[in-house]
């Protein structure tokens, strides 16, 4: 990583905002501007870090959630970069970014599009971060970070612990529904498009420096690939190789697809799952390669898990393509239960 930006060079700084003007925006505006004209003239280099949110916030007179909202917003844009306990840095200008759908723009649209079909109006109040994390399939903290924006939008105002309906002038986007990682999937299959049968890919390093993307980027979309039976990942020096016929899966895919066709056959969004221990005891194999399986479901946004007496393990989503538009049914407002 380069050297840390101070806020004193980052002048002119934005000093006021009108009673009615949209902060994160014009904050974001600036910065990315800022961050152009300073690298064209040499004043920062690409891997500097960013002020810390706090110390820029004091400066300009925002609050850090302002300031951290700007900086996601410059994110995908693709000017900067975040990494945990690092920082946000500055991206190098020759890496081109082909537009990205991050899971908060697609929870933003999910909730913009929730409003508009199910009536609601000003000053209405919507239903609570769980119960639509519940129903949707949205990881909560996803949902937290779509409904901030949208209340630095103008959208949603909090009242009290809830949020309500300030202003539904709004266009519903037509974004397009991949994610980094589905993106780099399907890259990453037409890579290996003329490789045999058996053979090894490179490895989830070496694709991170191509893509130019973090491990844990490749690591789930070769996951991905995995699941639609186009590569194979082995433990140990095998890595990852193109899938065959005659692949042998491991057990916990096996079971893994045993309850995916329960949930199928059996199951609806909200229902609670047999225990661990009865999967177990129904499949016949340990508690540790059940566990293993249903995290992996979890993991693919259809099964979520609580705690407490009424605890368990409750469907999501069905993993069924046919069903997809299920979830969509599942979110008409007679199916959320209020707080």
């Amino acid at each position: 990583m380069g050297r840390r930006i101070t806020v004193a060079e980052m002048a002119p700084h934005i000093h006021s905002f009108s009673p009615n003007e949209n902060k994160v925006k014009k904050l974001t505006d600036w910065l990315v501007n800022w961050i152009k004209i300073s690298l064209e003239t040499g004043n920062i280099k690409p891997y500097d870090l960013l002020p810390l949110k706090g110390d820029l916030a004091c400066h300009i007179g925002v609050s850090q959630g302002t300031v951290q909202n700007a900086y996601r917003l410059a994110e995908d844009l693709g000017v900067v970069e975040s990494k945990q306990r690092i920082g946000t840095f500055i991206k190098a200008p020759s890496f081109k970014v082909q537009k990205l759908t991050s899971k908060r723009e697609l929870a933003i649209e999910i909730i913009k599009k929730y409003l508009y079909d199910n009536g609601y109006k000003e000053g209405d109040k919507i239903v609570s971060i769980r119960e639509f994390a519940r129903v949707s399939g949205i990881a909560n903290t996803t949902l937290i970070t779509a409904i901030s924006s949208l209340v630095s939008q103008g959208i949603l105002e909090k009242k009290d612990n809830s949020f309500i309906i300030k202003a539904l002038d709004f266009d519903i986007e037509q974004v397009e529904t991949k994610t980094l990682v589905e993106k780099i999937a399907v890259s990453i299959k037409k890579l290996i498009k003329d490789l045999k049968p058996g053979q090894k890919l490179p490895s989830n390093t070496e694709f991170a420096k191509h893509f130019d993307v973090s491990v844990k980027t490749i690591h789930d979309a070769i996951k991905l690939l995995s699941k639609e039976g186009i590569l194979h990942t082995k433990r140990g020096r095998y890595g990852t190789c193109v899938s065959d016929e005659h692949t042998e899966p491991y057990n916990y895919e096996k079971i893994e697809q045993k309850i995916r066709q329960f949930i199928c056959e059996n199951s609806q969004v909200g229902d609670k799952l047999p225990s661990i221990k009865e999967f177990s005891q129904l499949y016949n194999t340990s508690e540790k390669t059940i566990k293993r399986a249903l995290d992996n479901l979890s993991e693919d946004g259809y099964l979520t898990f609580t705690r407490g007496r009424y605890g368990g393990t409750f469907v999501m989503d069905i993993p069924q393509s046919a069903n997809e538009a299920y979830k969509w049914l599942a979110i008409n407002s007679e199916y959320v239960i209020p707080d």
